[in-house]
């Protein structure tokens, strides 16, 4: 029989965090897409989605990776609703991505595994 591997509270935390953050993201991208209203769940969806990397810290550089990357896109459609400008928005979105990129320790992740790649 296959052993079950059990997740601590932090793994369960994290992954309760992520399917909640998808969530909160897919129903303001579905309810009312383009409002205040809508921007304003996207900005919850996505602090919930970086809860969700800070407490999945020691899981897969990509799964971190895509993560990051749907709080960036959440943080970035609120900046957008509120400015109506791309300039904002790209500087908003890259700022957040800085900062959980750094936050997080991604590249020294990055420069870790390295060596581990494979080379063509």
């Amino acid at each position: 029989m296959k052993s079950i591997r059990q997740l601590s509270f932090l793994e369960f935390f994290g992954y309760l965090a992520l399917i909640l953050g998808l969530i909160i993201e897919g129903y303001a991208l579905i309810s009312q897409p383009g409002s205040l209203v809508g921007a304003d769940n996207m900005f919850g969806g996505a602090v919930v989605l970086a809860l969700a990397v800070a407490f999945l810290h020691d899981r897969s550089l990509l799964l971190r990776l895509i993560i990051i990357g749907l709080s960036t896109l959440g943080f970035g459609v609120f900046a957008y609703a509120y400015t109506r400008t791309w300039t904002w928005t790209t500087v908003v979105a890259l700022a957040v991505l800085a900062f959980l990129v750094f936050f997080f320790g991604l590249s020294t992740d990055v420069r870790r595994n390295h060596s581990e790649w494979p080379h063509f």
